[in-house]
């Protein structure tokens, strides 16, 4: 009768901690979808301060125009802030990118599903240390899909 007691809370303990496990699983990638959503937030955010700041120059370059006849010079600040914020956006992508598991190509640079072989953008063969693509092809072979037979004359 020991026995089954036993069994039993051998069983138990594997539920238990197959249970924990998801709940670990489930936390991380809840965790990972919040911190992408405040990135993709911070990018917005940040766009529409880019714009409020093209606004600004815009309105201070037609006012000069209008009292003076003459365009002003003296936009380096607004323009320094927008370079900033410009850099701001592309290091929030790439943190993005980075939450996402995404694979850079190392071609053109963009960025790619983590399960893709080449590039979605030029076509590179993408080197993913992540993918399980073990019987992959050779650079140097040429794989034709969904190719149509050629025509011959007796066609």
């Amino acid at each position: 009768m020991e026995e089954v007691f036993d069994k039993i809370k051998e069983h138990a303990n594997k539920a238990k901690d197959s249970a924990v496990q998801v709940t670990k699983t489930v936390i991380e990638k809840t965790n990972n979808l919040v911190n992408q959503t405040k990135l993709k937030f911070s990018i917005s955010e940040t766009k529409s301060k880019i714009k409020d700041i093209y606004t600004e120059i815009g309105k201070s370059v037609y006012e000069n125009y209008k009292s003076t006849g003459e365009v002003i010079d003296d936009m380096e600040e607004k323009f320094a802030k927008i370079d900033a914020m410009t850099e701001e956006v592309n290091e929030l992508k790439e943190q993005l990118y980075q939450l996402k598991e995404n694979v850079k190509c190392p071609k053109c640079g963009a960025y790619n599903h983590s399960d893709d072989v080449y590039c979605s953008k030029c076509g590179e063969r993408i080197y993913n240390v992540n993918s399980d693509d073990t019987d992959s092809y050779d650079d140097d072979e040429v794989v034709i899909i969904n190719a149509k037979k050629p025509e011959t004359e007796e066609d």
